[in-house]
């Protein structure tokens, strides 16, 4: 299972500040993407170095909401929340594992830049 989302740059945003969240949902017909149903949804952000700076689970309770599961329609949302990030450039993947245990690590992928600053 692989879908090419890579390079999805986030707007900056401050620390400290309400990131905006995502929503994301797929239909797809395809029989071999997506025909289990979707069980699982990561989200981290590293620094710099590659360190993890911060994890959101749908396995944690109000972090990430798998919106539906079903077979061949997949969708999830991160709500609004503030990072616990601090300034500086980070890379962020969003991982998702489906029923039959099968793990994309990298299912969308790209960068967020928070800034000291709210106004820069």
């Amino acid at each position: 299972m692989s879908c090419n989302l890579k390079q999805q740059h986030f707007s900056p945003n401050a620390a400290d500040e309400t990131w905006g969240g995502i929503t994301f949902s797929i239909t797809s017909s395809d029989d071999t993407k997506y025909a289990d149903t979707l069980a699982r949804v990561r989200m981290t952000w590293k620094d710099s170095t590659g360190v993890v700076a911060q994890t959101l689970d749908s396995d944690v309770s109000g972090e990430i909401t798998i919106d539906s599961a079903v077979a061949y329609a997949w969708g999830f949302t991160v709500p609004d929340r503030i990072l616990s990030l601090a300034a500086g450039y980070y890379s962020y993947a969003v991982e998702v594992t489906d029923s039959g245990g099968v793990i994309d690590k990298d299912y969308i992928a790209g960068t967020h830049q928070i800034t000291a600053d709210p106004h820069a």
